[in-house]
Formats: structure tokens, sequence, C-alpha cells
């Protein structure tokens, strides 16, 4: 609650401080930014926390890489690119190692939700891009902020009331950080990207993560990595390298081109 209400409240500031008016906008992409915000903001980040309550970081950072392949499936799908044997192998590997991470017989209910997390957030980062280039970055991210919190506040707004006054100064240190970072910082930039790119290209760049946190896991928390995590490791990141090195749809291509 404190990430959707502080993003929508710094983003409304911004437009406010630039003394930029919110143009009005058409009812049916009004309702188009409603949905993403539920998709890229209140149904990722819920999914995202409650997993990460149940699993291990790598292994949350593991899945977070398959965006790219859920997109370029999504893409797939939503008849906005061809599927093409690139798309089909990378898909599958990358399945595979997903159900490797979940497991099969004793399932892994944090990388569940977790996995639930990124297919979320790739379909917010396939059905954003043609809003992102008829309203603007800026604009579309104030207003899906704007929507998330006034849908996600029956939910969080009691308990965000309840917790704030345990907070300790180490806790809100930490809080202002996940607003300013992984919030505020990444959700703009994204947009900014995908009103200059193509989003399978956008989503290539989080197969850092997992590289990253994994590094991180084991400096700070000293955790280890398991081999079934390893398994999951490799075949998610060589489906990753296989989509990613497809072509891209020239549909895309030329809205990129044309909006550089």
């Amino acid at each position: 609650m404190i990430r959707m209400l502080g993003g929508a409240l710094f983003f409304r500031a911004i437009v406010t401080v630039r003394r930029e008016r919110l143009e009005p906008i058409a009812r049916a992409d009004h309702l188009r930014l409603a949905g993403l915000s539920v998709l890229g903001i209140a149904l990722n980040q819920t999914l995202f926390l409650l997993g990460l309550r149940w699993t291990s970081p790598f292994s949350v950072s593991l899945l977070g890489a398959t965006i790219p392949v859920f997109a370029a499936a999504l893409a797939v799908l939503f008849g906005k690119e061809k599927l093409s044997w690139r798309t089909a192998v990378g898909i599958a590997l990358a399945m595979s190692g997903v159900v490797s991470l979940i497991g099969i017989g004793s399932l892994d209910r944090g990388a569940i939700l977790v996995a639930l997390n990124s297919l979320s957030y790739a379909a917010y980062v396939v059905l954003s891009r043609d809003v992102v280039l008829r309203v603007g970055a800026l604009r579309s991210v104030v207003w899906i902020f704007m929507y998330a919190a006034i849908l996600f506040a029956p939910l969080g707004m009691r308990p965000m009331l309840a917790t704030l006054p345990a907070l300790t100064p180490r806790g809100w240190g930490f809080v202002l950080y996940i607003l300013a970072m992984p919030t505020i910082v990444a959700y703009l930039l994204n947009a900014w990207a995908l009103g200059r790119s193509s989003a399978t290209l956008v989503t290539i760049y989080i197969y850092l993560q997992p590289l990253i946190a994994a590094l991180l896991a084991w400096v700070q928390l000293g955790t280890g990595i398991s081999k079934r995590a390893w398994l999951a490791a490799v075949l998610i990141l060589v489906g990753l390298g296989v989509v990613a090195s497809r072509r891209p749809p020239a549909r895309e291509g030329r809205s990129a081109q044309k909006s550089a």
C-alpha cells in the first residue's frame, strides 16, 4: 500500500511542480490504464511480496528472469508477433526451468506466486506499450499508480495505518528505499524505455537480476543455492537466451524506429 500510494503521490507531485496539465484521456484508455494498474502494480507487487515470504531471494530473482519469455509468449498470443522456432524452443526451455524450480512432488508455493507475478508483469509490459505511446510515459505512470492505489486501498489501507506506528528508523529506511528505487525510479524508467524501444528488448535486461541477487544473497544473507535451483537457472537462462536472440518483430521495430 505504501508503494502504490507513495508512487501515486510522487508522480502527481512531479506533474504539479512541472506545471503540466494532465490533458483529457479517452475513456477507453482510462479503462486500459486501470487494467494495467492491476497487472503491473497491484497484482504484480502483491504476488511478489507473498512469494518472497515463502521462497529464497535467488528463486525470486530467477523467476523474474522469465518475464521476457512470458512477454514473448504473450506477444504471440495477442498477435503482436509471429511464433518462430526460437520463440517456441526458448519458451519450452524456460518453462522446464520454472517447473523444476517450483517442484512437482513437493510444490514451492512461494515460487508459484512469483511465477504468477512474472506472468502478470509480462502482460503489463506487452499490453502497456501502445497506451504509453499514445498517452506518454509520465502521464501513463501517474494514472497507473493512481488507479492502483485506489483499487488496492480497501485491502491495504487499514493494515498500513496499523503498521506505520511500529516501524523503526531502520524499517523506515528500507521502506523509503523500496519506494524510491524499485518503485518510482524503476517504473518511470520502464515507461520511458517502452516509449523508445520494443517491449521484448525492454524485458531482456532483467536477465541480470538473478546474477546480482545470487551474489548479494550469498554476501549479505549467507544463503547457498541448491542443485535444483542451479538446474532451473541453466534452463531458464538458456531459454531466455534463445528468445532474446530471435529477430525482433517488424511491427515493433518500425514503431521503435518511428518513436526514436
